[in-house]
């Protein structure tokens, strides 16, 4: 299964791939919207696990964007956020989101 972490904090990045990598995922790192759009256009991942804040886009606008396309749209994707009121974790399934992680969270 590949998986497309999307997440400007390169420790969180570097600990979840770490995690994932041991659960036997092929996982690549984004830090940022554009990185991520170049990698998507190459490859499908099986899941994308995607921060809410990065440095040169939304991420609930980027789901929004790349859900658009017919390749992605079954793609699911998981929220990961230091924004967790109910209406935040709310906006993140609005956007496309299938589940939303609050940070800081456990492995």
């Amino acid at each position: 299964m590949k998986l497309l972490i999307v997440e400007d904090d390169k420790d969180t990045a570097s600990l979840m791939q770490y995690v994932l990598e041991q659960e036997r995922f092929s996982v690549r790192s984004a830090g940022d919207a554009g990185e991520a759009k170049a990698y998507l256009q190459n490859e499908t991942p099986d899941l994308i696990i995607l921060d809410r804040g990065l440095p040169d886009a939304n991420g609930l606008d980027f789901c929004r964007e790349f859900k658009k396309h017919e390749r992605f749209a079954n793609i699911p994707v998981i929220f990961v956020s230091s924004a967790k009121t109910p209406a935040e974790v709310a906006d993140g399934f609005a956007a496309g989101g299938d589940d939303y992680m609050t940070k800081p969270f456990g492995f």
